[in-house]
């Protein structure tokens, strides 16, 4: 017989609200995996957690559960919706869980190199062929996927997320979420400062991003450039092949479009498009910087972190 003074504790949800406003500000895109408790408590942890424009992980919620059943990841995700990211076009990245591919379906590179790789890979092995064509190619590859995982292929964040809460997975569930506010309380007054100060050193641009462009400065001088429109800023680019030899790639940008037919300009602004972009910019005396999306200012770095944590306070008030 049940006891009614006892309380069974099913599922928490939880998020809290400096990591809900701040993740307004992260990239869009959220990954999603779970982690065992490793001590004398048993049970599952599931997380959400995104990347600022610094590529650090940005935890968004977490829900403790007994098991990975699709049951609790619709839970879940129907918490997260409702309560922490409302916002449309969010990108998930998952390990394609099967109960957590159902919990969602009840919510419902240079592309022409990429199609010969494709190709030749369905021509090893059929049954590869069969399980990709079941998958939309906007599901898996950066190709097809127009920038919305940021180059996110993998949940390697969880790496980065178990760090963060070492030690913390053998405490008992208050003791783990009151370690847990307190480490998070750290990490956003570290990097709210470190934004402060480098905006006062007059940076702009987060650490990462600023190494990026220096380095792809450098880069552009050695590259050739057509220029065919100043006003729209379509160009083409001469590039020399990384591998060595004297193999020379051609490149169409057009930069009012935030376009170049390699794909990574308007997927990710990576290091070989920005420098593409940098020469084009060059070229029709314009600011680079207009180009660069605003995730990666360290004024929305501020913002990321901005909310602040406020003290917990005793129990008995």
């Amino acid at each position: 017989m049940e006891d009614p003074s006892q309380i069974i504790l099913d599922r928490i949800f939880g998020a809290f609200k400096p990591c809900i406003e701040g993740f307004v500000y992260c990239k869009p895109i959220l990954q999603v995996d779970g982690t065992f408790f490793t001590g004398k408590y048993t049970g599952t942890l599931l997380l959400a957690r995104s990347q600022d424009g610094n590529k650090r992980v940005f935890p968004v919620a977490f829900v403790i559960v007994e098991g990975e059943t699709k049951e609790d990841w619709e839970w879940f995700f129907y918490n997260l919706k409702t309560y922490v990211t409302p916002q449309e076009n969010l990108c998930i990245i998952s390990d394609r869980g099967t109960s957590l591919l159902a919990a969602l379906r009840s919510h419902e590179l240079m592309r022409p190199q990429f199609e010969r790789m494709l190709n030749s890979l369905r021509q090893k092995n059929a049954r590869t062929e069969a399980w990709l064509d079941r998958i939309p190619k906007e599901k898996w590859s950066q190709t097809y996927d127009e920038g919305g995982r940021y180059g996110h292929m993998t949940t390697n964040l969880a790496e980065c997320i178990n760090g963060f809460l070492k030690g913390s997975r053998a405490l008992p569930i208050t003791a783990l979420v009151r370690a847990t506010y307190y480490r998070l309380d750290e990490c956003f007054n570290e990097h709210r400062n470190e934004a402060s100060n480098m905006i006062m050193e007059g940076h702009v641009y987060c650490e990462e991003l600023t190494k990026v462009i220096e380095e792809n400065q450098r880069k552009s001088t050695c590259q050739m450039f057509r220029n065919f429109s100043r006003e729209t800023g379509v160009s083409e680019v001469e590039v020399v092949s990384r591998s060595g030899g004297r193999q020379v790639r051609l490149y169409t940008v057009k930069l009012a479009d935030n376009w170049c037919d390699c794909g990574e300009f308007q997927s990710l602004l990576t290091s070989e498009a920005v420098s593409r972009s940098i020469a084009t910019c060059a070229s029709s005396n314009l600011d680079c910087g207009q180009f660069i999306p605003t995730i990666y200012r360290l004024d929305n770095l501020q913002k990321v972190y901005g909310y602040e944590f406020q003290p917990l306070g005793n129990e008995e008030y």
